[in-house]
């Protein structure tokens, strides 16, 4: 089993993905076409995590996972510019968080996604996330 990140669309038999595949045995550039046709359903650079299972006989199945939360942060993430005190700080907004739990709710399939919300929260605060519950007019409210 190979777990590792690839873009999707942008998967090619280039460095790492490549060489990393390859001292498998693995035909790698039947499985980035076969790659690149299953994630045209995703925007091109959308980063993915990829299990990969190899069986002896040559043979692989994969399984694509949600994009991970660091990328999902950042495809979210503003720069605030209010006062001093919260200059050049990253921001997401609460509504973009939602987003990102409904995103991650695919992979886990909750029927509450109250708690799946909480964790996604308390994980932008630990990556030192500013959240922002409203923006208007250019004034940032800051979540607490």
């Amino acid at each position: 089993m190979v777990k590792f990140y690839a873009r999707s669309g942008e998967l090619s038999n280039n460095p790492p993905i490549g060489p990393m595949l390859g001292q498998f045995g693995l035909d790698v550039k039947s499985f980035c076409n076969v790659f690149n046709n299953e994630t045209k359903e995703y925007e091109n650079g959308v980063l993915l995590k990829v299990n990969l299972i190899l069986y002896k006989n040559g043979n692989y199945t994969f399984d694509i996972k949600t994009s991970p939360l660091f990328f999902l942060f950042e495809l979210g993430g503003n720069i605030l510019d209010i006062n001093n005190n919260y200059r050049n700080h990253k921001g997401i907004l609460l509504y973009d968080l939602y987003l990102i739990t409904l995103i991650k709710n695919k992979e886990y399939n909750l029927i509450n996604v109250k708690y799946l919300f909480k964790n996604i929260l308390k994980s932008a605060k630990k990556n030192k996330y500013k959240i922002i519950e409203n923006i208007k007019n250019n004034n940032y409210y800051i979540y607490i």
